[in-house]
C-alpha cells in the first residue's frame, strides 16, 4: 500500500507539474491593462457525455513465488523456504468505454470501464536447490523454477476529476480489477528420477486498482490521454505432493506454493466523444 501512494502521489505531481509548465507564468498586467480587462473567454469544450477508445501501454508486476516445504523444512531435509522472483513485465492494449458528467465548469465524475490483451510475462529458475541446512542438493541438476503469464485484463472504474483550464481534465480513478492468468512452479530434484512437485493451473483472479490521469481535448470530439494504474488481484496457493518419473507418491512430503499477483500499468490513449 506504501508503494501505491508513493506511486500515485508521483505521477500526479508529474502531471501538475507538467500543467504548470505548459501554462506558464501568467504576466502581470500594466496599468492600462489593469482598467481595460478583458473577459475570460468561455471554455468551448464540454466533458459530459459518452466515449470510446483505445490503448495502448507497458505493465510490470510483482509475481513473487513462495515455495514452502511441509510438514516443515527439518522434515523436508532437502528444501528451505525459497521465494522467486517471477516479476512479469509487458506490453498490452486494448480499448475503453466511459461516460463522463461535468457541473460547475469545474468537476467531472465518470465512470469507465476497458479491456486488454497483454504480453505481462515473468519467469524465475534458480538451482541447484538448497537444503534446510543451508547446503546444496547432492544433485547439481535440481532447479526451482516458477512462471506467471497475465493472458488479458480489465477494470471497472470511477473517475473523479476537475478541469484547471479549458480542453484539459486531471482525475483520480478506483475500482474493481480482473485478468486471467497462467501460473506454473517446481521443485525438481533432477536426474535419474529424484522427486519433482509440478504445478500448472490457469486461474481467472479479481481484485482492485486505483491512480490517476490526465486527458487533453484536442478537437470538439477527441481526447487524449495519460494514466497510471496500480492493480493487485491477490494471491493464488497450490499444494502439490511429489512425483517421482511421474508416479504421484504418499505423504509425507509436499511443496505448497503461493503466487502473488500485483503490479502497475502505464498507458496513453485516444478517446471518441458522442
Amino acid at each position: 500500500m506504501k508503494q501505491l501512494i508513493r506511486l500515485t502521489i508521483l505521477v500526479c505531481s508529474c502531471a501538475a507539474l507538467a500543467l504548470t509548465v505548459v501554462a506558464g507564468p501568467e504576466p502581470l498586467p500594466s496599468g492600462k491593462e489593469m482598467k481595460e480587462v478583458a473577459p475570460v473567454p468561455e471554455c468551448d469544450f464540454n466533458w459530459s457525455g459518452f466515449y470510446i477508445g483505445f490503448n495502448y501501454g507497458n505493465g510490470w508486476g510483482n509475481g513473487d513465488t513462495h515455495f514452502e516445504p511441509l510438514p516443515d523444512a527439518p522434515t523436508f531435509f532437502d528444501l528451505n523456504a525459497t521465494v522467486l522472483n517471477a516479476d512479469p513485465d509487458g506490453f498490452f492494449g486494448g480499448g475503453q468505454i466511459g461516460f463522463n458528467w461535468q457541473w460547475n465548469n469545474w468537476f467531472v465524475l465518470g465512470l469507465e470501464s476497458d479491456f486488454q490483451g497483454t504480453d505481462i510475462e515473468g519467469h524465475d529458475k534458480e538451482g541447484p536447490i538448497i537444503n534446510s541446512i543451508g547446503l546444496p542438493f547432492i544433485n547439481p541438476d535440481s532447479f526451482l523454477e516458477a512462471h506467471e503469464r497475465m493472458q488479458w485484463f480489465g477494470t471497472g472504474r470511477v473517475r473523479i476529476g476537475f478541469v484547471p483550464m479549458c480542453r484539459v481534465l486531471i482525475y483520480a480513478t478506483g475500482g474493481v480489477a480482473y485478468g486471467n492468468v497462467d501460473y506454473s512452479a517446481n521443485s525438481n530434484f533432477g536426474n535419474p528420477p529424484f522427486a519433482t512437485y509440478p504445478v500448472d493451473f490457469t486461474k481467472t483472479k479479481f481484485g482492485w486498482t486505483a491512480g490517476c490521469g490526465i486527458e487533453y481535448a484536442i478537437g470538439r470530439h477527441s481526447t487524449m490521454k495519460a494514466e497510471y494504474l496500480y492493480y493487485d488481484l491477490g494471491d493464488e496457493d497450490r499444494t502439490q505432493n511429489q512425483l517421482i518419473a511421474g508416479v504421484p507418491q504418499g505423504p509425507p512430503f509436499f511443496v505448497h506454493y503461493n503466487f502473488e499477483t500485483s503490479g502497475n500499468i502505464v498507458r496513453g490513449g485516444l478517446n471518441f466523444k458522442f
